[in-house]
């Protein structure tokens, strides 16, 4: 098992003090773009335009991965 740490930004910076144990890089990815989705739902009801972004550090805290998401919403008529 490695550490990985997951800093969220969601407009606020968030860094990831305690880091999650997973099995290798890959399942670090699969987490980081698992939580992107259930971010942005939490921003929708007060926001029109929101995007969320997670940076994944290694044991040394080096960035190694990050991914965003951004949702735009608009009415039509």
């Amino acid at each position: 098992m490695t550490l990985f740490y997951f800093d969220v930004n969601n407009g606020v910076d968030t860094p990831d003090d305690t880091g999650t144990h997973l099995a290798d890089r890959a399942t670090a990815r699969a987490e980081a773009l698992a939580v992107l989705a259930p971010i942005v739902a939490e921003l929708m009801p007060d926001d029109v335009r929101c995007s969320v972004s997670v940076t994944v550090r290694d044991e040394e805290k080096r960035p190694i991965f990050h991914a965003s998401l951004a949702l735009v919403e608009d009415w039509i008529g």
